[in-house]
């Protein structure tokens, strides 16, 4: 029995990980992304991090039930079968094109900035270089690199633990001062209704991870196991934004421009006079856009190869013009800067994931997965009452 149980937990830890491992990408680790939805309302912005990711777990958790019950392990199936219409899939594609623009563009911001600030290299020579590489890898070390980038998520989070724990100790930061400058200094203190509603739509854009859980679903075996993986999944994530908040509101009396800061980390790093950290954190940060960028353009190869190749002939260097190109149009988007592809972009995208998501996944996915709608459709669900 024990060992039936651990087998359980551990497929449940695992989905929660590539939750995480989605969720706290380059653009978390820069920190705009905390300050932006977070920081700038004060204590009570950091708070409403446990809202996010309570409605993000549940929408989750309603997401990979419906994918164990209906075996839906792709963004079409789970889409066509949940809604019952073959259109809604544009939507989702939609949905991915400006994931693409504003994560990726995002991602390859903060590697530029980082790149210019730290060794004063030219702002595109940082871009294309993770253009370049991601292209080459694609070509020749795919697989490698998509089984990797789990692993590295868990890099960038231990990089960001160390941070956090070498600040405390440094005593880098203050609360007292914060306190004292939150209301000149953050633009929404103390807004609450604000910070409510921001947290909302943080969950929303945050909700293109239902495609990934989505492909891992068919390792749960029944529904107790969905509803570890959500609960492990929103305390971890809501864990890591409160501290990555914390960290960053105590510094924003201390650190000059940190709200309107490309690189928020990177500057508290800097205060901290820690080079060794510092050359650690930005080495963190390129692997993990670097990771990002081939997951993305795979991502992308998968959902629209079958526009241009014929029948189920694969080839290579359509492929690699596709990913030359979507890479290209994100490094385009990356010139918007990553302060205004977080706050503008990713808004955008909150409010059109927000009804195609996150109210599907818990309005419909809600209805299709409770035990009255299985039993009276006679549908096959095992593992509902475990």
């Amino acid at each position: 029995m024990a060992n039936k149980k651990n087998g359980a937990t551990g497929v449940s830890l695992g989905i929660a990980c590539v939750w995480m491992g989605t969720h706290f990408g380059p653009g978390v680790a820069s920190g705009v992304q905390v300050n932006t939805y977070y920081v700038q309302y004060g204590i009570v912005g950091i708070i409403c991090s446990i809202l996010a990711m309570c409605i993000l777990g549940y929408a989750l958790y309603c997401s990979m039930e419906f994918s164990r019950i209906y075996k839906t392990y792709d963004y079409k199936a789970w889409s066509t079968t949940l809604l019952g219409y073959d259109w809604v899939k544009w939507l989702y594609d939609i949905s991915f094109i400006i994931t693409c623009m504003t994560a990726l563009g995002g991602s390859l911001s903060a590697v530029g900035n980082l790149l210019n600030k730290e060794f004063g290299l030219n702002y595109w020579i940082g871009v294309i270089a993770v253009v370049i590489c991601a292209m080459l890898l694609c070509a020749y070390g795919a697989n490698l690199v998509r089984k990797a980038s789990t692993y590295m998520m868990y890099v960038v989070l231990a990089v960001i633990a160390l941070i956090v724990i070498l600040a405390i100790v440094t005593k880098t930061g203050s609360f007292s001062e914060a306190q004292a400058a939150a209301p000149t200094v953050l633009p929404k203190n103390g807004n609450v209704l604000g910070a409510i509603w921001k947290a909302v739509i943080y969950a929303a854009f945050q909700a293109t991870v239902v495609g990934n859980i989505a492909s891992v679903a068919g390792d749960l075996k029944k529904r107790s196991e969905s509803r570890k993986a959500a609960i492990i999944g929103i305390v971890g994530n809501a864990a890591m934004l409160i501290v990555l908040g914390l960290l960053l509101f105590s510094n924003i009396a201390n650190v000059e421009n940190l709200m309107t800061s490309s690189t928020p980390i990177y500057d508290i790093l800097k205060k901290m006079n820690m080079p060794w950290l510092t050359y650690v954190y930005i080495i963190t940060v390129f692997v993990a856009v670097l990771s990002t960028s081939v997951g993305f353009a795979f991502g992308g190869v998968a959902r629209f190869s079958q526009i241009y190749n014929k029948g189920k002939e694969q080839s290579m260097a359509k492929d690699m013009i596709f990913t030359g190109c979507l890479l290209l149009a994100c490094a385009a988007c990356s010139a918007f800067g990553i302060v205004k592809l977080v706050s503008v972009g990713y808004q955008a995208l909150g409010y059109l994931n927000l009804p195609i998501f996150i109210l599907a996944a818990i309005i419909v996915g809600g209805h299709k997965i409770s035990k009255k709608y299985i039993q009276e459709k006679g549908i096959e669900a095992p593992g509902i009452d475990e």
